[in-house]
């Protein structure tokens, strides 16, 4: 259970986070069939809210990655086919581009952090914060209470911040989540659970094993075999097995499978742009073994995926109307649809 003096909200708070400081016309989250689309504040990477109607989101899925923490009552996320009931104070992960669905209580509250991750990934290091956010990830106090506490704090000055007038107000945000994913990080790497004599928390070893990240990243549409990958990082076939299994939490070819997927779908969300070339783009040999993948990881065919994010005609309200006192509006009528931000000639060539 969390301490609630750990992510207590006073009612002063309350009262002000119920207005968007950006009050951006049109502003809500919307439902597109089962895309979500999301306006971010003026140039930034990122959309707060503190909610508290009793709604929920029925399947969808967004570029965004997104960060809940109820505050009170039981909420519960089904992705997949896995359910997850989350209590006050749970601070849960979203990965970017995952289908799911939210269930809300009669009555309760949350903060809903909506991030886009394009900024963070440019950063060194986020390669390997990022295979840790392939899967959903819940941070609670009985797993690990130092490490509920400070995160819950960065969440708590999250909403200070984004709430607030300063003119440093964009630079502090940038900074709380850069530490938030840093702690995320120093957490992971801290539970490696290596063998004796392993040098695998050897900030070398650390820094060769991303060096493999990074050329993953770069050449991951062309064929990279395991023994390259473990050439380059200057380790045996065996020992770089076994060291990348440790750091990363998958398989050298779980990982460069989870980012070819990835990378198909942003050419995904192109319209027209040929499912069979996003298969070759994206580095899979075929596309029956494309088709296969990204269902066994998505839960969907590729062309089920697209229809998500293009097919309209469902309309929803978001779960806060825009001032206190106001009824949600059905924005889904009068919001524009969001442009991709890749198109097919930023997409990996062959």
């Amino acid at each position: 259970m969390n301490p609630p003096e750990l992510y207590y909200i006073s009612p002063e708070q309350r009262q002000k986070y119920l207005v968007q400081p950006d009050m951006i016309p049109n502003g809500d989250r919307i439902l597109d069939g089962t895309h979500e689309h999301v306006q971010v504040v003026k140039s930034s990477s990122m959309r707060f809210w503190y909610n508290v109607q009793p709604a929920g989101f029925a399947s969808h899925w967004h570029t965004a990655l997104e960060i809940i923490m109820p505050l009170e009552g039981n909420y519960v996320a089904h992705i997949l086919s896995e359910t997850y009931v989350l209590e006050p104070g749970d601070i849960f992960i979203i990965p970017a581009g995952t289908i799911h669905s939210l269930e809300a209580p009669p009555e309760g509250s949350r903060l809903i952090y909506i991030l886009e991750p394009n900024f963070l990934a440019q950063l060194p290091g986020f390669n390997y914060v990022q295979s840790l956010l392939s899967q959903p990830m819940r941070i609670t106090y009985d797993d690990d209470p130092d490490y509920y506490a400070a995160e819950a704090k960065l969440i708590l000055l999250l909403a200070d911040y984004y709430w607030s007038q300063s003119a440093t107000k964009e630079m502090n945000l940038y900074a709380c989540i850069l530490s938030f994913f840093a702690k995320v990080g120093e957490k992971n790497i801290g539970n490696i659970p290596t063998n004796p004599g392993s040098t695998i928390k050897n900030s070398s070893v650390v820094g060769q094993l991303s060096m493999v990240l990074d050329y993953i990243d770069e050449h991951y549409s062309e064929s990279i075999t395991l023994e390259q990958a473990a050439q380059i990082a200057g380790f045996s076939k065996f020992y770089f097995t076994r060291l990348f299994k440790e750091y990363t939490n998958h398989t050298f070819y779980e990982y460069l499978t989870e980012k070819r997927i990835r990378a198909a779908e942003q050419m995904l969300l192109v319209p027209k742009f040929p499912v069979t070339d996003a298969s070759i783009q994206a580095g899979f040999s075929s596309l029956s073994s494309f088709n296969r993948t990204f269902k066994r990881n998505k839960g969907c065919s590729p062309t089920e995926y697209r229809n998500l994010y293009t097919q309209g005609g469902q309309q929803n309200v978001y779960l806060r109307p825009n001032k206190p006192g106001d009824a949600p509006k059905d924005s889904a009528k009068d919001s524009a649809k969001d442009s991709p931000k890749n198109s097919a000639k930023d997409s990996p060539k062959d």
